[in-house]
Order: C-alpha cells, then sequence, then structure tokens
C-alpha cells in the first residue's frame, strides 16, 4: 500500500518550516578542545535555533539536562513531546518540539522499533540499544487543517533494525493517510538516501517524499549531513531527511551548515524544508 496523493494547497496557505537535527548527545569524556566538548556547543546550538525558529523540530540525542540550550534558542512559545529510549528521561531523547503559537496539539504518542512497541525500552532486532519514534497530531492554528508530525532516530548498524524501523514507521503513518492527514517524516535515519533499504521502504515503496528533490528551490549546496566536525563537502551522503505525504508542496529545502562563533553546533548539520500543507 502506497501513500495517497492529497490535494495540493491553495497558494494563500501559510508557510510551514520543519528541521531535523542530530544534536549529539553530551558526555563528560571530553575537553575544552574536543569540538563535541558539550560547553563549547551549547552556545551554538542556541545561536542556530534563534536564528532558524523553524515552527517544527524534530531533535535527536537529546538529554534531559540538555534542553537549556534548545529552550533559550526557540523561546517560550515552544513545546516539547518524547520521552527518552528506556521511558521517563533514561536515555537519549528524540523529541518533537513546535510553536504553540501556530500549532495545537491534538494527540501525541511514542513507540519503540521493535516486535513489541508499546514496550519501553524493547530492542528486538540486534539492535544494542532501544530506538523510538515520536508522532504528534497537530491543528494548525491559522488554517484549521491538521497534519502529523513523526520524528525518529534509526540504528547506526544493524540492516535488519534499520528496515524493520522503516516498516513499523510506514505501518504506523498508514492510520493517518486513511484520515487524509498529510505527515511530516523527520530523523536520522543512519541511512544515505536514495541509496539505502530504509529509504526504499519510506519513500520508493510507501511513497513520502524526500522534500531535499522535492524542493522547488534548494538554497544551500548538498552537504553531507554528517561532517562529524570535519570539512563540509558536498556529497550523497545524506543520512538525516525531512519526508513529506504527497500533496505536500515543498518550496525550498536546505542543509544547514552554519558555525556561530566559528562552532558546529554538533556533528551533524541540521536539514530544512518548507512547506506548503493541504488543509485536510
Amino acid at each position: 500500500m502506497t501513500t495517497p496523493a492529497l490535494p495540493s494547497p491553495s497558494a494563500d496557505v501559510p508557510l510551514l518550516r520543519v528541521m531535523s537535527f542530530n544534536a549529539l548527545f553530551a558526555t563528560d569524556r571530553t575537553t575544552e578542545d574536543d569540538p563535541g566538548h558539550w560547553p563549547r556547543r551549547a552556545p551554538a546550538i542556541e545561536a542556530l535555533l534563534a536564528g532558524e525558529r523553524p515552527h517544527l523540530v524534530g531533535l535527536q540525542e537529546m538529554q534531559e539536562h540538555t534542553f537549556g540550550p534548545v529552550e533559550r534558542g526557540l523561546g517560550g512559545a515552544y513545546r516539547r513531546l518524547g520521552m527518552a529510549t528506556r521511558g521517563g528521561s533514561d536515555g537519549l531523547i528524540n523529541p518533537i518540539l513546535f510553536d504553540t503559537e501556530r500549532l495545537e496539539l491534538v494527540a501525541w504518542n511514542q513507540f519503540w522499533l521493535s516486535d513489541r512497541p508499546r514496550e519501553i525500552g524493547s530492542a528486538t532486532w540486534g539492535n544494542a540499544g532501544p530506538r523510538v519514534a515520536v508522532w504528534a497530531r497537530f491543528r494548525d492554528r491559522e488554517t484549521g487543517g491538521e497534519l502529523v508530525h513523526l520524528n525518529t532516530h534509526l540504528d547506526h548498524v544493524i540492516t535488519q533494525a534499520k528496515v524493520k524501523g522503516a516498516q513499523l514507521i510506514a505501518d504506523t503513518l498508514r492510520q493517518f493517510h486513511l484520515l487524509h492527514l498529510p505527515v511530516l517524516v523527520t530523523g536520522d535515519f543512519n541511512s544515505v538516501a536514495a541509496d539505502s533499504p530504509a529509504y526504499e521502504v519510506l519513500v520508493e515503496e510507501f511513497g513520502l517524499q524526500d522534500t531535499w528533490l522535492a524542493a522547488a528551490e534548494r538554497t544551500t549546496p548538498g552537504w553531507s549531513t554528517f561532517p562529524h566536525f570535519g570539512e563540509v563537502e558536498e556529497s550523497p551522503f545524506r543520512i538525516d531527511w525531512v519526508l513529506a505525504s504527497p500533496g505536500v508542496e515543498v518550496l525550498e529545502a536546505s542543509i544547514t551548515a552554519t558555525r556561530p562563533d566559528g562552532v558546529f553546533p554538533s556533528d551533524h548539520l541540521p536539514v530544512q524544508a518548507t512547506v506548503r500543507v493541504p488543509v485536510s
């Protein structure tokens, strides 16, 4: 079953800005000279988000104690959703953050990428630790229409876990497509766009749009999204994606290589899309 196409939105529908960003967890094993050192990166994350202010953000690799610069950068109008991979605040958090002045929360939930998706902390496909997906259903305060955002972080090693995780995500999204709700998906997929089994499941088989390819305009070069604090280079190694239902109009896409005060906010680059969502 592929994703059904939605009616194209009219030109007067207001734009929605979406970001996916793996912010890299903090560790006490770094030093001040290490590019991954959290005290060094935190101000850069705050500056990055303050400059961009997307309406929807899917983050990966957050921890309960690392939200400070994110919340300061986005400002007080944002709310976050999602628990850690082992429940509560135990483990990494892959939250959705949304602009409450633009979007009203209708419902949300979280599931584990395993054969037991409702079991907190479950991991059954060979991956070393649990992986999750968080989804939220919103009502757009400006249009009255509804949409769904799902955010995830696939395993970085086991191909089977990536494929099964992508399949479970597609199965979960089908319920929203049956309701004719437009869907946006963000994540660090640890899979190369257009050249990986997970991409095949979600884009080529299920039918989601890759917003980088679908965009009317790409406002940055096609950087690798995982420079790992090295030189930013144009490369097809794009493992962080923003996906969208057919019928969602993609006006712009970018891979943000901003380095506030010369500091990389993370080892990943944020990816962004500006879209116009059909009014459901």
